[in-house]
């Protein structure tokens, strides 16, 4: 059964995170020449940082699901074209408030137990509950979702208790946990329980991970299986947090795939490897609106955009790789495709924004710095400093831009290993440059509106009424219905400052030797092969 997705291949939410996870339409820039399969290879990459614990269904990482993906499947797979096709799943039927999926038969687990409707429908009710506390619920499973299996039909039944125009992208793209990871989740720490094509051989934290293939996988994408020629027999993932020694790794012919962000690509390109262009979401620019930061003054946040040169601070931030963001986040194709950035923000105006905060009761002292009641203008500008050199040159002209004006702006370098606790724990931040990538508009829900942490994911403490009323009016709606809805709600954030995106990445992935499909903006593991 084939059904058109909207939103093309995303199964990563990311929130700032290592490489950029967005849709799977890349296409490789010229078709390579036929090329002999590799029998028994070893693919070998990079990943930015340590992915941490692994259990996939508390994670929404996309360099930690990367990982996970080589161990996990999902029911749905979306293709070049965006349509969802079988994985796990052989069928499905959906509505707008449930879907019912078929599992395909003869599908088994890495201990060689067969993976029953039971076992999926376990991993919703895990995330479904909130005193588990995993990041995924309200993103990949809707709060309060029902959940029925029947093992000898092999189906699954998701009732949502609200209407969902995204309810088949969203619960298709989880990654599913056997039993045995359902019954003990300590295993999936460092471990697998999974139906994946590649099992977990060892582990070297912060240096490698390997991974070795199931020779009885027949099950992936649209019948990809271990037996196709070129699949590679083992993998190995060689943790390297610098750019430029990724690159001369690749050179050197010691990885097959990299996918450098910064200016290094320049030397990838000059190999003549083959390459598959991906557009992301990189610089989006956030306020933390919690009491008493500055944050919280819609004047501030206003002034602090059109003090921003965003043309400048695009290029910059994406080492001149970029074009303007057209929408909150999204990745391509997005399901409502309106641009929905330009003419939302506001215009550049430096003595604009000065003015707004001599207005608001910000006045310059003998120092230049602005204070109101006592209290100076003072941020900290958050910037994960692992992802290229581009956030940080970004990060230090905003400051200038910043400091212009009268705020006092000090710099705050994280690695991406922070950027959970910082947001989602103690919150100790004023501005930040921060990057969140989703498959379709309904997953903005959370990270925008609702319980902020630790109770929830709503980093930014944000409460833009005109954007919950909308959100909430389009999710009662078929998507042909609610997509003027959606996007006057990014609308509502953006001009009110509450999310500024300003670029997207254009960033090219070099593979040597290597052939595979996309999935959120990586390969797709059970479609890796491998050529002479």
């Amino acid at each position: 059964m084939r059904t058109r997705f909207l939103a093309a291949g995303a199964a990563a939410l990311m929130v700032l995170i290592s490489a950029c996870g967005g849709s799977g339409d890349a296409e490789p820039t010229e078709e390579p020449a036929e090329r002999a399969p590799v029998e028994d290879g070893t693919f070998r990459a990079v990943i930015a940082a340590d992915p941490g614990n692994l259990d996939p269904l508390m994670t929404v990482l996309s360099n930690t699901r990367w990982v996970t993906t080589f161990m996990y499947d999902s029911l749905i797979f979306i293709n070049e074209e965006g349509d969802a096709v079988p994985y796990l799943a052989e069928s499905w039927e959906v509505g707008l408030d449930e879907v019912t999926y078929t599992l395909a038969e003869g599908i088994t687990c890495s201990d060689g137990t067969p993976l029953t409707a039971s076992d999926v429908a376990a991993n919703f009710e895990f995330v479904a509950d909130p005193a588990n506390g995993s990041p995924q619920l309200g993103v990949w499973v809707p709060p309060g979702v029902a959940v029925t299996a029947d093992d000898d039909a092999r189906t699954v039944t998701l009732t949502s208790p609200n209407p969902d125009p995204f309810l088949l992208q969203a619960t298709g793209l989880l990654q599913i946990v056997c039993a045995a990871g359902t019954a003990d989740r300590s295993i999936l720490e460092s471990g697998a329980a999974g139906t994946g094509m590649f099992e977990l051989a060892a582990v070297a934290p912060n240096d490698h991970y390997t991974f070795e293939r199931r020779d009885d996988y027949e099950w992936g994408p649209e019948g990809a299986a271990a037996s196709d020629p070129g699949t590679p027999k083992s993998v190995t993932l060689h943790v390297v947090g610098n750019e430029s020694t990724a690159v001369n790794m690749f050179l050197a012919d010691e990885i097959d795939a990299v996918l450098p962000t910064g200016p290094d690509a320049q030397r990838a390109e000059q190999s003549g490897a083959d390459i598959m262009e991906i557009t992301a979401p990189l610089g989006q620019l956030y306020f933390n609106q919690a009491d008493g930061r500055a944050g919280a003054d819609p004047a501030v946040r206003l002034a602090l955009t059109q003090a921003a040169d965003l043309t400048a601070l695009g290029t910059v931030t994406a080492d001149g790789r970029g074009k303007p963001s057209e929408g909150v986040g999204g990745l391509e194709p997005r399901p409502c495709p309106a641009d929905t950035v330009t003419g939302s923000l506001p215009a550049h105006d430096v003595d604009g924004a000065a003015q707004q905060l001599e207005d608001a009761g910000w006045e310059a002292g003998p120092d230049g710095v602005r204070a109101k009641e006592g209290q100076p203008l003072a941020l900290s500008l958050l910037y994960v400093v692992d992802i290229g050199p581009g956030l940080a040159a970004g990060a230090e002209l905003l400051a200038q831009q910043w400091s212009a004006i009268g705020v006092d702006v000090s710099l705050q370098s994280i690695t991406q290993a922070q950027i959970n606790e910082v947001l989602f724990g103690s919150g100790d931040w004023d501005a930040g440059l921060i990057m969140l990538s989703v498959a379709f508009p309904s997953q903005l829900g959370p990270f925008f509106s609702g319980p902020v942490p630790p109770d929830g994911t709503n980093f930014a403490h944000l409460g833009n009424e005109e954007y919950e009323a909308l959100t909430a009016e389009a999710a009662e709606l078929p998507l042909e219905e609610g997509c003027a809805l959606w996007e006057d709600a990014e609308r509502a954030l953006v001009s009110q400052a509450d999310v500024v995106p300003f670029v997207d990445l254009v960033t090219p992935m070099f593979l040597n030797g290597v052939e595979s499909r996309l999935l959120a903006n990586n390969l797709s593991p059970p479609t890796i092969r491998m050529y002479e």
